[in-house]
């Protein structure tokens, strides 16, 4: 797979790739995965009883393009984790974990609520194990019915909102709502605010910021060219990308997102080394910080940084509060200068799609506005500094990409 990296008049440069991403290039079944399981890991001190763990697995199995926060978050708030959860309605009520009414379990079991087709003396709705089985195949198909009427009505509201809030409002509350929103009941609002917090506090941290990061250059990885992958779209990565570099750009800057672009479509060998994988670009073994925290600190303190500001120039550093104690930072290999579109500007990132890929470690090309999407609700974005390290610097010869630890 070649990514093109365009650099003004002097041509194009050929930037080898195993797959590059991008919210623009990939195949459609790909983006809308991405768009709903991506950074989607259970923390394993999330307050999700042992046992759920492994119903909310059952419900992905029939479903994998859900992340495991969103499952376990609305199986929280539909059942509290009880599968013998029942609630009386105008429609003769809901059973189970997944709170499913008589006519969607008929038409996804193929039997009423009161079967017991393995003889335990449980209803089917009732046991978690059966109920997650369908409830799975239930959402995706859902799930697959709110895609579509969203392509059919690109201008209805609810077809601009996050497609997993989207899937709330149709479980919720009906499909029909979706045209009518933001007019929806106010249980179901409450049931998507619920939702959204609860995944954002359940969630592994998978992109960075979990473990201190890692200086020792002896740490080494190895490159695959088949990971392998068992996420839900194993073919993730399958399209090209572009990013173009403007006539003028300095040299030094033009060789990073060229080294950067490198990196895109390895598929392991960068967890949790994402301040590693920034300064690489510039030609470092490592950051020389002992964290992207660490890294931003220094760059407030030395007047490097620029807080708060969302037009982070090309080749700079754009930094994240993750939640957790050590942070995130990824470097920009495509600017917007004057709109400052946070949907055009792209950077690359480590781990950000692995849950999707099954990849470990491996390095992404993303827009801001979907990395940002990734920490403290949209909210984690602290500002882009100058692109300045300290660690060592890697032999002149060097060819990315490199393994990690090189």
């Amino acid at each position: 797979m070649i990514g093109k990296l365009t650099i003004g008049a002097l041509g194009v440069l050929a930037v080898p790739a195993i797959a590059i991403i991008t919210a623009f290039s990939v195949m459609t079944g790909a983006n809308a995965c991405i768009g709903t399981s991506a950074g989607g890991m259970l923390a394993d001190d999330a307050p999700v009883p042992a046992v759920a763990r492994g119903w909310v697995a059952e419900v992905r199995a029939g479903c994998p393009d859900l992340s495991e926060t969103w499952v376990a978050a609305v199986i929280a708030q539909e059942s509290g984790f009880r599968p013998d959860a029942h609630a009386d309605d105008s429609n003769g009520g809901t059973w189970g974990l997944l709170q499913l009414n008589a006519s969607i379990w008929q038409a996804n079991y193929g039997h009423s609520w009161s079967a017991d087709l393995n003889g335990d003396g449980l209803w089917d709705v009732k046991d978690p194990d059966i109920h997650a089985t369908v409830a799975g195949h239930y959402l995706c198909q859902r799930l697959e019915g709110v895609r579509k009427t969203r392509t059919a009505h690109p201008g209805w509201a609810s077809s601009s909102i996050p497609v997993l809030d989207a899937l709330i409002v149709a479980h919720n509350a009906g499909e029909s709502r979706l045209a009518t929103y933001p007019a929806i009941p106010e249980v179901t609002r409450l049931f998507i605010e619920n939702v959204n917090t609860r995944s954002a506090q359940w969630s592994a941290d998978s992109l960075s910021g979990a473990v201190l990061e890692n200086p020792d250059p002896a740490l080494t990885s190895i490159r695959s060219a088949d990971p392998s992958p068992s996420g839900c779209v194993p073919g993730l990565g399958d399209g090209d990308g572009d990013v173009a570099v403007p006539p003028g750009t300095p040299t030094d800057v033009a060789t990073a997102v060229s080294n950067a672009m490198a990196y895109v479509g390895v598929t392991s060998g960068w967890y949790q080394l994402c301040d590693r994988l920034a300064c690489r670009a510039y030609g470092y073994i490592g950051s020389g910080y002992p964290s992207a925290k660490a890294h931003w600190h220094e760059m407030v303190a030395s007047g490097h940084a620029r807080p708060g500001d969302r037009c982070p120039p090309l080749g700079s550093f754009v930094f994240f509060d993750t939640g957790r104690p050590f942070g995130h930072v990824s470097i920009v290999v495509q600017a917007d200068p004057g709109r400052c579109d946070p949907e055009q500007i792209e950077v690359t990132s480590n781990s950000a799609f692995d849950s999707a890929t099954g990849n470990h470690g491996g390095v992404y090309l993303l827009t801001f506005a979907r990395l940002n999407s990734f920490y403290l609700g949209g909210h984690g974005y602290l500002g882009w500094s100058d692109p300045i390290c300290r660690g060592t610097h890697l032999p002149a010869s060097a060819v990315h990409p490199l393994p990690s630890g090189t």
